[in-house]
């Protein structure tokens, strides 16, 4: 089977002789791997299943260290890998009065994107959407505001969320013709326990536009995946009910994993599952390799799941347990 003929084995639940996987490491570590190793050979073993591309929100670098996005947004990095906060948002107000949004995709990245996914391949395409409907949401008017909006500016953020989702039926008309097969659509709805904004809540601003939103991937011909992290697991159900094909990342600290399996497992794939808050960094190469076991023989049972960190492999985590978790990966692969 081709790489992308093993993802769509895993969306239709059937069960492959291998669980697919997708193997994202910190670049810092990488560099101790080569040196564990003795060299980039490694890499070599590790069969890249996807290919993919974004939309860009944009980066106008600033004298004073900042960024700003096409959106308007001030950010500043942080230390650490991808880590950035805003730091001044467009709007202070809770209206859209004054406030244009801007032009996404416009037809020089498009066609880029295009000639990008030209050609012959064995990969499973996707296009990401990232940062662009609840994260958004908080970008433009920064995360406590737009938590109160729900309860004192509920027109106001109806009315904003609505306006996030025609960005976004916008945006997949114009990739309606891209030789691609999934659209990504990212967003973290999820704290630790339960979601950042509430499941009514969620139900109420997010969840019928979501609906359109992935409802029109699907007229599309596309499949849909999302990215959530923390526990999503109060909204999984609705998750499905409107439209979603693959779940990402499926982190074990904030949820039962093998209680979703069992649950909801027949009707959606998940994908991740290699605990990055806990497991990585604080277990054993031992214990890394028996819960690798365990994924792939109880979550990988009938298809539906492509095995993966829920984040990258990162700085914090050991080198023995970085080499644990590639090597286990690859092994259950025959790589």
């Amino acid at each position: 089977m081709t790489p992308r003929e093993r993802i769509l084995a895993a969306l239709r639940h059937q069960e492959t002789d291998y669980v697919p996987y997708l193997i994202p490491i910190d670049p810092e570590v990488v560099e101790r791997l080569n040196r564990h190793y003795g060299s980039e050979e490694w890499r070599r073993r590790i069969h890249g299943f996807f290919q993919g591309a974004g939309v860009a929100w944009g980066r106008d670098e600033q004298p004073d260290g900042t960024w700003v996005d096409r959106f308007g947004v001030v950010w500043q990095d942080a230390p650490g890998p991808g880590a950035w906060h805003s730091v001044s948002v467009p709007l202070t107000e809770p209206t859209l009065a004054g406030y244009e949004f801007p032009e996404l995709l416009p037809d020089d990245e498009l066609e880029a994107m295009r000639r990008a996914f030209s050609g012959a391949h064995d990969r499973y395409r996707l296009v990401n959407l990232g940062m662009l409907f609840f994260e958004r949401a908080w970008a433009l008017r920064g995360m406590e505001n737009i938590l109160m909006d729900f309860r004192l500016h509920p027109r106001f953020a109806h009315e904003l969320f609505e306006r996030l989702m025609q960005l976004h039926l916008d945006l997949l008309d114009r990739l309606a013709d891209l030789p691609i097969d999934a659209i990504r659509f990212g967003d973290d709805f999820g704290a630790q326990r339960g979601l950042i904004m509430g499941t009514p809540t969620w139900r109420e601003f997010l969840k019928p536009r979501l609906a359109r939103m992935y409802g029109r991937a699907h007229e599309l011909g596309f499949d849909v995946w999302i990215h959530s992290c923390g526990d999503n697991s109060p909204v999984i159900e609705d998750l499905i009910e409107i439209g979603v094909d693959v779940f990402n990342p499926f982190q074990p600290e904030a949820q039962d994993v093998y209680a979703m399996k069992r649950d909801f497992g027949e009707r959606i794939t998940f994908e991740g599952g290699i605990g990055t808050q806990k497991l990585l960094p604080l277990g054993t190469p031992e214990s890394i390799r028996a819960e690798i076991a365990r994924l792939c023989r109880e979550i990988g049972a009938g298809g539906g799941f492509i095995l993966s960190p829920t984040k990258p492999i990162m700085p914090d985590v050991p080198t023995e347990n970085a080499v644990a978790c590639v090597e286990a990966i690859l092994e259950q692969a025959g790589h």
